[in-house]
């Protein structure tokens, strides 16, 4: 499917007003904005259930934004081993997510590019990477996604070369999206710069 051409799009939340209106949760009551001094964040602060097939659930969606090529940025910060950031997102059976870990890519699901196509999620990218999230401290994680060529890449905290990379076109458009597989976490100052698609439903 060709991904229909539309505007340039951007955003930027830093979560200081506490809106929620743009964004879906699969439920509310497991999420917040919590503070820390003067600042505010978005919270997951309860793991969410696992799907069947095996594939994450627990991520809230951006519901006004539906991208082709992108470079999204954000900061992360794990309460436990992991995070994740969906995109390319068509449905729960039906999207890519980068899984943000205390593990390195030795694991077998762990750190690195997933796709979910239909069934069981399934790795496509970052064997052997050194882990993103190496500490529960915040760290800036960027995603580059060009769909003309395939290529996606995740960079953390001003990496030079991308900690994971891959080529696939599978997925030309979709939502983006915030969560766990199932642990909680903090993320914060989103923003996102890229090109539009009118194909999201």
């Amino acid at each position: 499917m060709v991904a229909a051409a539309a505007a340039l799009a951007a955003l930027s939340i830093n979560f200081q007003d506490r809106d929620w209106s743009g964004w879906v949760l699969p439920r509310a009551s497991d999420w917040e904005i919590a503070s820390e001094g003067d600042n505010r964040f978005l919270r997951l602060r309860t793991a969410g259930e696992i799907g069947e097939p095996r594939r994450p659930l627990q991520y809230a969606l951006r519901k006004d934004l539906c991208l082709g090529d992108f470079t999204l940025r954000v900061n992360v910060r794990r309460a436990r081993n992991s995070m994740l950031v969906v995109f390319g997102y068509q449905d729960t059976l039906h999207f890519y997510y980068a899984h943000l870990s205390a593990d390195g890519g030795d694991h077998r699901v762990h750190n690195g590019l997933f796709k979910v196509d239909g069934g069981e999620r399934f790795r496509i990218g970052g064997e052997g990477s050194r882990p993103v999230l190496p500490d529960q401290e915040w760290h800036e994680v960027r995603i580059v996604r060009e769909v003309a060529t395939g290529k996606i890449e995740v960079f953390a905290d001003g990496d030079q070369q991308p900690r994971f990379r891959q080529t696939d076109r599978s997925f030309l458009f979709g939502r983006i999206g915030l969560g766990s597989f199932n642990e909680t976490g903090d993320f914060d100052d989103l923003r996102v710069e890229g090109r539009g698609s009118a194909e999201c439903r």
